[in-house]
């Protein structure tokens, strides 16, 4: 019986795919953490807040 390219490749693939498809998950998180991240920073400088996260007139007690 002979092994060919085809069946070597096919055990490779099924050998390593849980890994690699825990690899292309922790891509695809980071990937959509920034960004999530680049859309809040767009949009906190779009309200017009300070660079330090802090809006002007807000600080205080509030009652």
């Amino acid at each position: 019986m002979e092994v060919t390219g085809v069946g070597i490749a096919a055990f490779l693939v099924f050998l390593l795919a849980p890994g690699l498809s825990s690899v292309l998950k922790s891509i695809a998180f980071r990937i959509r953490a920034a960004g999530k991240a680049e859309l809040a920073r767009a949009e906190s400088e779009s309200d017009g807040r300070a660079v330090g996260g802090r809006s002007s007139g807000k600080r205080g007690r509030h009652d």
